[in-house]
């Protein structure tokens, strides 16, 4: 980060509290600007400085500026562990779902503990991740139906538990779909493969 940019961020921090919040919402997209700017390289304490900056913004931004915010900042490649932990969280799936879906730094922690308390629109959008772990998964499936297990059933990136392909077998005995999904995954376990032929034997 130059000095001059490193500079207008302190100076950005120190007049957050007595702005306005108008005059924040501003503030926060050229903050979003600079921080996005392709030009720039940050270190790690830079970024932990952007995190706290950007975070401070946001509590006084409406859902419009947020939702706009967390579609920038998804892809950004930084980990803005606070930011992207507020937005994940937030009751519009409007803002949260660009960085459910999309953020690669939000940790496996972070997910599974949204996927326990959120909504199912919520869970729907951590389903479209390009790598969840089984932790998270065996949570969505615990709160997801039917369409959650052919979600992730399809989706190769979804690691998933051995209990977890239980109980989607399970499930796929009645959904052929399912079962069809299933069977095109490389890791299920071997010994399940004679329930899951069962199933699509029997599945309509």
């Amino acid at each position: 980060m130059t000095s001059t940019a490193l500079s207008l961020i302190e100076e950005l921090d120190s007049t957050i509290s007595t702005a306005p919040a108008a005059r924040q919402t501003k503030i926060l997209d050229k903050v979003a600007d600079l921080f996005l700017d392709d030009s720039m390289a940050f270190a790690s304490d830079h970024v932990a400085l952007f995190d706290d900056v950007i975070r401070r913004l946001m509590e006084k931004s409406d859902n419009a500026t947020l939702s706009r915010l967390s579609k920038r900042l998804a892809v950004s490649g930084y980990a803005l562990t606070t930011v992207f932990n507020t937005l994940g969280r937030h009751d519009d799936i409007a803002v949260a779902d660009p960085v459910l879906e999309l953020a690669s730094e939000l940790n496996e922690g972070m997910l599974a503990e949204i996927a326990a308390t959120k909504s199912s629109k919520h869970l729907m959008a951590i389903s479209r991740r390009n790598a969840i772990g089984e932790a998270v998964t065996d949570v969505l499936m615990e709160r997801g139906g039917p369409e959650m297990g052919l979600k992730l059933a399809g989706n190769p990136h979804a690691r998933l538990s051995e209990m977890a392909f239980v109980k989607l077998i399970n499930r796929a005995k009645t959904d052929k779909a399912l079962a069809t999904a299933i069977a095109d995954r490389d890791d299920l376990p071997e010994e399940l493969m004679p329930f899951l032929n069962l199933a699509l034997a029997t599945a309509r």
